[in-house]
Order: C-alpha cells, then sequence, then structure tokens
C-alpha cells in the first residue's frame, strides 16, 4: 500500500499537515482542521498517511519512505534551502508532489519551485467566500468526482496556468482551478486552488479531489534515490574557505594559470603571483589598470605567456591590452587596441568533468551551474535551460563570510579562487581529512663544505584545523634522519644531496617535497 506523509507546520508552535514522501503543511494555529479533516478521512478509508510539524523531516532519510509529498497551504517559502534542495531532489526520485490552495504565493524563495508549481497567482483575490459550480474536466487516480459539483471556498485566482498542465477542474465560465503534469524534475506534480476556508473541508467532495491528487502523483515504487546519487546537496561542513594572501591593495581581476599560481592585478596597476608551491605572493610587474575589468590567458598561453586586459572606455566598450609573463617578471607589450567585444561575462561556470584526478575539486553538485557573486544577492549559484534561461538559483555557502568578491576563477585543480576586497582566498571540498602541504626551505642552498645548514617546514600547512602535524626529515643517499620540525646539519663532503621533508597529519595522511643542496669543495688557502 502506498504510504503519504502529510507534514504538519503550525506558526507559534502549533503545525499542520506534510504530504507523502517530501510534503510540508503549514497553518495558522488556528487553522488546523483541515490537517485534523484530512487524517480522520485517511483512518476511515484506511489510507496510509504520517503527519508532521518538523521541516526537518524534509530530508532523504525521511522522504525516501513516501510515494507523495501534500504542502496544505503552505509553499516552499516554510523550508530553509537545504530543505528546498531535498523537496526537488524527491521529485527527481520519482515522488510525487501535491499543493493545496496556499502552496502557491506571489514569491517564492526557490526559483525552482515557481516554475515546478505552474500557477501565477492574479492581482484580483476574493474577498469574501463564494460558491463555485466546478466540472471535473480530467478523470485522475482512483478517487471519482461528480461530473459536475459545487463548493462554498474561497479559493485562490490564477492569472495564468502553463499550458504544460493539465486542467482537472473548471467552473462554467471555462477558468481553471486544478492541474496535473509531470514535472522537469521528473516527478508528477497536482496542484488545486481549493481549500482556503476551513468549512470547504467538511465537502466530502474537496477531500475525494485532494486524495484523486494524491493517488495521481504517487508513484507504484518509492522514490529511487539511486539514480539522483550525485544530486545531494553537500553539506557547507566539508568546504573550506582558505586564505592564500592578504593585505593585498584593492584587487580588480585575476586568473588561475596552469601551474596552479594565481595571477592579479590591483587598482594601482601592480601585478602579483602567489605561487602555490612555494605559498608566497610577489610582485612581478605594473601596468596601467584604469578601468581594469577582467584579466584573461590566451588559449595558448602555456607556449607564449599572454595575458589580456580588458580596460572599460565605454558601456560594452573595452581597451584590450596584452602583457606576458615569463617567469618571475612581466614584459608589457605596446600593441593595444580599443574596440567593441562581446560584454564580459560575470559568472563562471564549472566543468566537473576536467578535474577528475583532483582531490579538493568541488563535487558533481555543482557540474554544469554557474557562479556569482553581487551585492544584493551575496554568492549565488544559477542552473541554466538549453536556451540559456535561469532555472534555479541556490546560495552557496551561506554561513561562510565574504567581503564582497571582486573576481573569481576555477584552478586547475578544480577549487574556486576568489579575490575579495583585500586577500586571495580558495574554497576547496573534501568529504574526508584533507592531506597536510609540506613547504621545505633552508637558511643556504650552497657553500663549500664543511657546510652547515638550517632547515625549516615554515608554511606546511594541514587546513583541517583539527589535526597535529609531525616532520620527518631524511638526506636521500645516507642514513640521516631527523624527527625535529626544524633540524640542523653539516654536510662534510662535497657533492650534490637530496633533502626530503615527509609531513605527516594526525588522521596518517601525509605529503612530501624536496630541495638540493650543493656543498663544494673548499677553495685552496694561498700560502
Amino acid at each position: 500500500m502506498k504510504k503519504i506523509i502529510l507534514l504538519t507546520f503550525v506558526f507559534l508552535s502549533t503545525y499542520v499537515v506534510f504530504g507523502q514522501s517530501k510534503t510540508l503543511i503549514f497553518y495558522p494555529v488556528s487553522n488546523s482542521a483541515p490537517a485534523k479533516a484530512l487524517w480522520e478521512d485517511a483512518q476511515s478509508k484506511k489510507r496510509l498517511i504520517d503527519t508532521t510539524s518538523n521541516p526537518a523531516k524534509i530530508s532523504e532519510s525521511n522522504l525516501k519512505n513516501y510515494n507523495a509529498v501534500v504542502f496544505l497551504n503552505t509553499s516552499v517559502n516554510a523550508l530553509s534551502f537545504q530543505q528546498s534542495a531535498e523537496l526537488q531532489r524527491f521529485l527527481q526520485a520519482g515522488g510525487g508532489f501535491v499543493g493545496v490552495c496556499g502552496a502557491i504565493e506571489k514569491n517564492y524563495k526557490w526559483l525552482w519551485y515557481n516554475k515546478m508549481i505552474g500557477g501565477v497567482l492574479g492581482e484580483n483575490q476574493f474577498t469574501n467566500k463564494v460558491q463555485l459550480s466546478l466540472i471535473t474536466n480530467a478523470t485522475i487516480g482512483k478517487s471519482e468526482l461528480p461530473p459536475l459539483w459545487k463548493i462554498d471556498d474561497k479559493p485562490l485566482v490564477m492569472s495564468s496556468v502553463p499550458v504544460k498542465c493539465k486542467p482537472v477542474l473548471l467552473d462554467v465560465m471555462g477558468k481553471t482551478w486544478a492541474w496535473y503534469y509531470t514535472t522537469e524534475e521528473g516527478g508528477k506534480m497536482f496542484y488545486t486552488a481549493l481549500g482556503s476556508e476551513l468549512s470547504a473541508f467538511q465537502n466530502p467532495n474537496l477531500l475525494t479531489h485532494i486524495w484523486a491528487g494524491i493517488e495521481e502523483v504517487s508513484s507504484k515504487k518509492l522514490p529511487d534515490y539511486a539514480k539522483i546519487a550525485d544530486t545531494a546537496l553537500p553539506s557547507e561542513s566539508n568546504f573550506l574557505k582558505i586564505t592564500l594572501s592578504d593585505n593585498l591593495e584593492n584587487p580588480l581581476a585575476l586568473a588561475t594559470l596552469p601551474t596552479r599560481s594565481v595571477v592579479w592585478v590591483e587598482q594601482n596597476g601592480k601585478v602579483k603571483i602567489f605561487d602555490t608551491q612555494k605559498r608566497k605572493t610577489n610582485q612581478i610587474g605594473k601596468i596601467d589598470a584604469t578601468n581594469l575589468k577582467a584579466i584573461k590567458l590566451d588559449p595558448e598561453f602555456a607556449e607564449n605567456g599572454y595575458v589580456y586586459t580588458f580596460s572599460e572606455t565605454a558601456a560594452n566598450e573595452y581597451k584590450i591590452g596584452r602583457m606576458q609573463l615569463m617567469g618571475d617578471s612581466v614584459a608589457t607589450l605596446s600593441d593595444f587596441s580599443s574596440q567593441s567585444t562581446t560584454p564580459l561575462l560575470k559568472n563562471i561556470t564549472y566543468e566537473f568533468d576536467k578535474y577528475t584526478n583532483e582531490p579538493y575539486r568541488l563535487p558533481k553538485y555543482f557540474a554544469g551551474k554557474s557562479f556569482r557573486f553581487d551585492n544584493e544577492y551575496g554568492f549565488v549559484i544559477e542552473t541554466f535551460d538549453e536556451d540559456g534561461n535561469v532555472k534555479n538559483v541556490e546560495p552557496f555557502l551561506s554561513n561562510t563570510r565574504f567581503e564582497f568578491i571582486k573576481d573569481m576563477a576555477f584552478g586547475v585543480d578544480g577549487e574556486l579562487y576568489l579575490l575579495e576586497n583585500n586577500r586571495l582566498s580558495k574554497i576547496d571540498y573534501a568529504e574526508k581529512n584533507r592531506k597536510p602541504i609540506a613547504v621545505i626551505s633552508a637558511d643556504v642552498l650552497s657553500g663549500n663544505a664543511p657546510l652547515k645548514v638550517k632547515f625549516s617546514p615554515e608554511g606546511s600547512v594541514d587546513y583541517d584545523t583539527k589535526d597535529g602535524l609531525s616532520f620527518e626529515w631524511n638526506i636521500v643517499g645516507t642514513t640521516v634522519r631527523f624527527k625535529e620540525q626544524n633540524p640542523e646539519y653539516t654536510f662534510a663532503k662535497v657533492g650534490n644531496y637530496e633533502v626530503k621533508l615527509k609531513v605527516s597529519d594526525s588522521q596518517g595522511e601525509s605529503a612530501e617535497t624536496s630541495l638540493k643542496i650543493q656543498v663544494n669543495k673548499a677553495a685552496l688557502k694561498k700560502k
């Protein structure tokens, strides 16, 4: 037998009904009677339903046990983003959705629901209860309605109903009051504008109407979450915002390099680069950064080192310059041109499959989605359809603090690099423990024998802050080993040596790095 959950959610500690697999029903305390009416009717007909007042029940672990969800006079606005995403996934897994009356509102926090629910509220709504003469337009479910019936209610009036929606109830003037269809998410939905008044639930035809809708959207099988395993919203606790370089001077634009370093330009024209291997920032040049809006790598950057600058001269017109990165310096070229160009896009799209072997790439959930930041909405992610229309907008790391993001780009590691007001940072993702990063240095790299060298692991880090670090040093080809953090060693013999550092965390993960030491023969003393 199919099972339905009616989620009850009450204002000021009173909640109402929630339907089948993923259904939330919101009512003020004085209006909990509709939930009670549905419950009593279900008991008399031996239907399996559950009710809950807890929005936290909108989760895969709970919804996987139900065939359909009912929103009884409440909408997705009653849910957090996490819960909204879980409702959407429930439909993608094959679950059914039923919306009753107030499940439609004028504005929604989550765009996907707005598109899913179908109808749009009209400007003029009933202020008093009216009597409707309704025509049963389609046979849905197993519960049958009379072809013509009446109800006293204050239903919501729609200004439009999409063509994709199949009308279920019409009035004698041809206006649609209920509909159903198969959603883009993959599940079925049913909506009725009836059910505003408590007295309407005393009409057995309304109850039959709602149950028929539930039966229509309910699959014979429970939702199949296995087919959407990669769509689960990642837990924010698995993300980490890492500061790479701070005290920047009003940075304007950045580009990530194939070498895994990051280059950016500041308002004063300084060109700086963050070396991810050495974890150091250096200024490598200076350019005219007047009205600079973006910097982009040449498609053949690996061969020519070209980086293009875009400085706005008028609306959608840019002066395009070119500089060349040459190791730790910039050669600025003189061939600038002024021309119109396509407006520079502010969204960047995540191409998940490009980063197959990268351990801290963002998860597949974000594949094909675009990231942007603005003052009004903060950090958001947009999903577009094939025609370039926005399908959904969702917040990104809403519990993480960002100080106005100037620019962003994905690195070759699949991590997201950000220029904030005064810092370069990045976002990485790990479902499990992160490996530490090993950085090695020495006070001298070459000299005459005997050569005394002091070694340091400064800059080595583990971004899982609870992990402790231990250090192991060895000189390749010898039996020399150290376990202290900052060892010293005197090289007595002439030769070229490789010194390795292994940094391990308390979870058993480790990383290694090395450097070369050259020991020369001491010059002969003059007699």
